[in-house]
């Protein structure tokens, strides 16, 4: 019965926020402006100061940037491999050869490593997210742009206006340069990582509630929506494998490190993806790919919550 009521303690708070973003987009209680908000949020304060806070009081070793050149180099491996199979997948829809690399860390990640570990250990997901970010921001960026006939000017503007991968950097700067061990002794430090904490606890509802919103379902799309899920758990399992195996032949991984690693692979392809659509039917595509991407990183993770507790 205590195991029960541990998984639950986990599982229904997610399970409540999806339910409650789904209900509001079915029931009009939210309007779209509304969600857009909600994000606008979430992407330019709340997880920012999260990620900022977790950078500017972290310990930096070399095992660091082993992590941020893994994940940087897997991030262009699933891209290649998307573009290696391009002929094949644009039979089904172009938007697919995106969908073997990049994953949803800030919109869905952060939020349920939180809820099985605690907000406590999110520094696990931050320095396994590191490298991510700044593929997604730079080479993921830049081939979505040129899609769309973007220069790389304008790819290179996305990367210098996004308060995120700054945040990474300048909590890691501030650490490393020694500011905040210096501020520690007056009590600075604490209170810089009090105001992020403030600014970011609502941060896992918030996002489960924007999921919710944004679950969408549609049987004429199914079937490229099944393939994208058969896509991911074939190159994002092979890409989680080689993560573990060889960060793990560097560094001692810890318990909580190894399923950060593992539940940043099993989150859905970036949601960014439906702002590079050219058509309705490319729209309609990544939306349902997304949905069933969602909700089977969903499953996964109620799966490993019961096998974790």
């Amino acid at each position: 019965m205590q195991n029960i009521v541990s998984i639950l303690k986990i599982v229904l708070p997610l399970i409540v926020s999806l339910g409650i973003g789904f209900l509001a987009r079915k029931r009009d209680i939210l309007t779209p402006e509304a969600i857009e908000g909600m994000k606008t949020f979430v992407m330019k304060f709340a997880l920012p100061a999260m990620l900022f806070g977790l950078f500017f009081t972290a310990e930096y070793s070399l095992s660091i940037l082993l992590f941020g050149v893994t994940m940087f180099v897997l991030g262009y491996a699933g891209l290649g491999i998307g573009f290696l199979f391009k002929k094949t997948l644009d039979k089904r829809s172009p938007m697919l050869k995106y969908m073997t690399t990049g994953w949803e860390v800030g919109m869905l990640g952060y939020a349920l490593y939180a809820l099985l570990f605690g907000a406590e250990n999110l520094r696990n997901m931050a320095m396994i997210d590191f490298g991510h970010v700044l593929f997604i921001f730079s080479g993921y960026i830049a081939a979505l742009y040129s899609r769309i006939g973007c220069t790389r000017k304008e790819s290179l503007q996305a990367l210098v206006t996004n308060p995120i991968p700054w945040a990474m950097l300048a909590g890691a700067a501030l650490a490393i340069s020694g500011v905040s061990r210096a501020l520690a002794p007056s009590g600075v430090t604490d209170l810089i990582q009090s105001l992020c904490d403030f600014i970011a606890a609502p941060l896992s509802c918030v996002i489960l509630i924007v999921v919710g919103y944004g679950i969408e379902f549609s049987g004429k799309n199914f079937a490229t929506a099944a393939l994208s899920v058969l896509l991911r758990v074939l190159v994002c399992g092979a890409l989680c494998a080689a993560a573990l195996l060889f960060l793990g032949a560097f560094v001692p991984l810890s318990e909580a490190m190894r399923w950060a690693i593992v539940i940043l692979f099993m989150t859905p392809a970036p949601y960014i993806l439906t702002i590079f659509t050219t058509n309705e039917q490319e729209r309609a595509d990544v939306s349902m790919s997304l949905s069933l991407q969602t909700m089977f990183s969903v499953l996964l993770f109620i799966g490993i919550t019961i096998f974790v507790l």
